[in-house]
């Protein structure tokens, strides 16, 4: 379980999510000096912005980051648009159901999704078209400075112990 995470963390976890989800299609960081053709199908992950979120008082700095997925096919696809809708709608789709990209109490669900028209390319050969899909994710970063207290089970006794939070003077039942 992820006690505290860093904006490394969360794109990483989210690049691995959306290799998992479709291993077909080539899946990096966006990067709008890149070729988009060569990289076609593509989904590619941009953080747009990081504002600061009302503070929960635990150390951590709390974001709502602003995610990005520019969603790539090459101009030669049959039905182009209707084929990049149904891609942003499948990314779209996989971030509201799949959204809590690692465990720990770290991130919210994502909310805000949307998809809207991206770049594009065209050319007589090489173009490219893509969609954008973008949502808001609450991101609590660092660690915390709430130590979760020591879980002891079962039923122990001791008498007159010296120091009661020493293990080693209780004995089980």
């Amino acid at each position: 379980m992820a006690t505290h995470i860093n904006l490394t963390d969360v794109h990483q976890a989210i690049t691995d999510a959306l290799k998992s989800r479709f291993p077909k299609v080539t899946i990096e960081s966006y990067d709008p000096n890149k070729n988009m053709y060569e990289l076609a199908p593509a989904c590619l992950l941009n953080i747009e912005e990081l504002p600061k979120a009302p503070d929960v008082g635990d150390g951590r700095y709390p974001v709502v980051a602003q995610f990005a997925i520019h969603c790539v096919l090459g101009q030669e696809v049959d039905n182009l648009q209707m084929e990049l809708q149904e891609f942003a709608i499948a990314v779209s789709q996989f971030v509201y159901e799949k959204g809590i990209w690692l465990t720990g109490s770290v991130l919210e669900k994502p909310f805000n999704i949307e998809a809207y028209p991206g770049n594009f390319r065209k050319e007589t050969q090489g173009g490219f078209d893509s969609w954008v899909v973008n949502w808001e994710q609450k991101l609590y970063l660092g660690a915390s400075t709430w130590q979760p207290e020591i879980v002891k089970h079962g039923i122990r006794i001791t008498t007159n112990p010296t120091n009661e939070n020493d293990q080693d003077e209780y004995r089980s039942l």
